[in-house]
């Protein structure tokens, strides 16, 4: 197996999480700034560093119920903290994970000691979603002015997977049922209450915007979460840190804004040949991940996705790699990611059922919670690796990062 491409992967390592929680029903409303000071707050104590350690903070883009010209400022000033850099990640929900590659580069370049990644959303808590969230990814020129809806945008890309890999409704609903199958063992889901579906309850949901059904669709969380993470470079997290997750692999690609700009044959990967709208930067930033770790799909013992749809998640299962482009739909009805002997993908329900909190790292906490034997809801034994896969926007945007337990070599 080769090693880490230039020497990156496990150049860093996460010594530190938090998470802070709110909803709707709360007494006292909480804002993303307050969730997001917590979360930081916690992760520097389970770090066990100060204030004037953090030498660097990236946040995700501004949050859509907080509306500031650079949050990431805002943060800083409520942590009272100066670091060397400082910057919001704002390509859609992918600047997630964005933020964890722009640190990890800052401390393997050997200028800083520790980064703080914070990202948050409490759009659940204050604002309508549905509405929101449509005119946030729909072409102020060509779209937005037509009233679409996010499952629509969506919906041009999977009617053209459909037709060119001959993917079933059935298909689709299989991804939703098993999503459905890990919420109910997650205390957080917010399916967890509504019970188990099969097949025949999501083809049967009323339709939203052809093909996607109600259950084909991500449910809205109803309310805030927000993740912070530390990082720190290899030396000093064998030296001074108890307990470490490496981050063994990362790549990222961003292709587009609206829907309507996907259609150019630019030369290069994932648009070679011409107008696509079934390949995805996920693919790309997968490839860079695999390579740094000098990993293979086969050595993930678990994967996480924030795909909003079900038939988005038969795309990102080819684009991870773990099964050929166009088989995604058949890899899942042949059981490919079952809840008993399947890929445990997305194991806390995924934005299907878990629900969608935009450019949160609560997926990548998945990764680490099971990596150390802590998960929250059903545990999978000996985890040794784990991707993680956000994405934002209309498929525009990718970024993808593997933890494993023990540095790669």
């Amino acid at each position: 197996m080769p090693g880490p491409m230039n020497g990156i992967g496990s150049a860093t390592a996460i010594v530190g999480m938090g998470r802070a929680m709110a909803w709707k029903t709360d007494p006292e409303p909480k804002t993303p700034l307050q969730l997001a000071a917590v979360a930081a707050r916690q992760a520097m104590a389970k770090a066990g560093i100060g204030r004037h350690q953090v030498g660097a903070l990236f946040t995700g883009r501004t949050p859509q119920s907080y509306m500031v010209l650079q949050y990431n400022q805002s943060l800083l000033n409520e942590l009272k903290i100066g670091p060397m850099f400082c910057s919001e990640m704002t390509s859609h929900g992918g600047g997630a994970l964005g933020t964890l590659q722009l640190a990890a580069t800052a401390l393997t370049a050997g200028v800083i000691d520790y980064a703080l990644c914070v990202t948050n959303e409490a759009s659940g808590i204050w604002m309508d979603q549905v509405g929101s969230n449509a005119a946030w990814e729909g072409d102020l020129q060509f779209e937005a002015p037509y009233g679409p809806s996010t499952p629509s945008i969506y919906a041009q890309s999977i009617m053209r997977y459909m037709h060119e890999y001959g993917v079933t409704p059935e298909m689709a609903a299989r991804v939703a049922v098993e999503n459905r199958r890990w919420a109910l063992d997650h205390p957080h889901a917010a399916m967890r209450r509504k019970g188990p579906i099969t097949v025949e309850d999501v083809l049967s949901s009323r339709m939203i915007a052809t093909p996607l059904r109600m259950l084909d669709c991500a449910v809205w969380y109803p309310g805030g979460i927000a993740t912070a993470v530390v990082l720190t470079r290899a030396d000093i997290a064998r030296a001074r840190h108890e307990e470490q997750t490496w981050l063994a692999g990362f790549g990222q690609c961003n292709t587009h804004e609206w829907v309507g700009e996907r259609m150019g044959g630019w030369g290069y990967a994932p648009f070679e040949d011409g107008p696509d709208l079934v390949q995805t930067g996920a693919g790309v930033a997968a490839k860079q991940a695999y390579a740094m770790a000098g990993l293979r799909p086969a050595d993930m013992d678990l994967a996480e996705s924030s795909a909003p749809f079900s038939y988005v998640n038969l795309m990102i299962l080819e684009e991870l790699g773990f099964c050929p482009r166009g088989e995604g739909g058949r890899f899942v009805a042949d059981g490919g990611i079952a809840y008993d002997g399947g890929l445990p993908f997305n194991t806390i329900g995924g934005y299907l059922s878990f629900g969608q909190v935009a450019q949160g790292l609560y997926n990548l906490q998945e990764v680490v919670d099971q990596i150390h034997g802590r998960a929250e809801g059903r545990a999978i034994p000996d985890v040794e690796a784990g991707i993680v896969h956000m994405h934002g926007g209309p498929l525009a945007c990718h970024s993808v990062v593997i933890l494993t337990k023990e540095p790669v070599t």
